[in-house]
């Protein structure tokens, strides 16, 4: 499939997905905007914060389990079936909520001001990204697009490796402060790669239903962030 400058073969399949399964917008009030995107991340987020305190309250390590899978479900399903979304995009914010606060409140036993300190440090992470795409500093073109999943991938091999004990430096304090700032760095990138598909489809003028597709990618990212944020904070506790 021929491609323009900053879209990659992932994209455009959603892209033609959405047209598909809903047509072509007959008026305005039909179409795909970014402020429809942004309102609807806003209201994932609040949505995981609210189970997050459940979470974050009861800090069970089942609950963590249980969000972590569920949220990959979630997310999986919403991400391959772009009409699926507004419904995915809410449950996976509600499970990933349950899992980042009992996560949360591990990170926080002998500390004090993490739970919101990695809030914080997240919503500035993702509004600082925002502002460099806008200034048109970064381009995402295909080999963007292509290096940054490599580098997730790379990134989420590294972490079973460690699950399976075969990088034991990941868990000292250097190991976590250096494997979350790369995991932030990554983080940021899938951000740049998100920002770009609100910004084409509201150019293209997909379907209003599309709206959750892109909410639900930012969303993921943001949680991408914020679990390495965690990271970085671990190793300060340490």
């Amino acid at each position: 499939m021929m491609q323009t400058k900053g879209r990659s073969a992932r994209m455009e399949r959603a892209y033609d997905r959405l047209t598909a399964e809903y047509g072509v917008p007959s008026s305005l009030d039909q179409r795909f905007t970014a402020a429809g995107v942004y309102d609807k991340v806003g209201l994932l987020v609040i949505l995981a914060l609210v189970t997050g305190a459940i979470g974050y309250a009861t800090a069970s390590a089942g609950l963590a389990i249980l969000g972590i899978v569920a949220g990959l479900v979630f997310s999986l399903v919403g991400i391959f079936k772009p009409r699926t979304a507004p419904v995915m995009a809410p449950l996976y914010a509600l499970a990933e909520g349950l899992a980042l606060g009992a996560i949360t409140a591990a990170v926080a036993v002998g500390t004090s001001g993490v739970a919101p300190l990695a809030i914080l440090f997240t919503g500035g992470v993702f509004l600082a990204a925002l502002v460099i795409f806008r200034s048109g500093l970064v381009k995402v073109t295909p080999k963007f697009v292509t290096m940054t999943m490599m580098a997730g991938v790379g990134f989420l091999i590294v972490i079973l490796g460690g699950l399976l004990g075969l990088f034991p430096g990941l868990n000292s304090q250097t190991g976590l402060l250096v494997f979350g700032i790369i995991g932030v760095v990554i983080g940021v990138a899938y951000l740049f790669i998100d920002f770009n598909y609100v910004q084409v489809g509201e150019e293209r003028g997909l379907p209003v239903q599309g709206e959750w597709y892109g909410a639900l990618m930012l969303m993921m990212s943001l949680v991408f962030v914020y679990i390495n944020v965690l990271r970085i904070l671990a190793s300060r506790r340490r």
